[in-house]
């Protein structure tokens, strides 16, 4: 399991399944409102702050059934670029 995080920092790169689950639970307070969304035609999970403004855009890969890598962006500025949809 392979977990890629665009940061206003850089890119993170975790490996490994107990780690990137423990990476996954620190996002999880932040999330005010959120839904699925088609990021590039690829299934994807959108979540926005409680004032509205994006937290995240989360994309999986799927090999033989399995989720084999997770892609998150966090970047404001790389938000700010994608068209996304207004929050749910």
């Amino acid at each position: 399991m392979k977990l890629t995080v665009d940061t206003p920092d850089g890119m993170v790169v975790t490996l490994g399944a107990t780690e990137v689950a423990a990476g996954a639970r620190m996002f999880s307070g932040k999330v005010a409102r959120q839904r699925p969304v088609l990021v590039n035609g690829i299934p994807g999970h959108m979540s926005w702050r409680s004032d509205g403004t994006p937290l995240s855009v989360i994309t999986s890969t799927i090999a033989e059934g399995r989720i084999t890598g997770i892609h998150i962006v966090v970047d404001p500025a790389k938000l700010a670029s994608i068209q996304l949809p207004a929050p749910a």
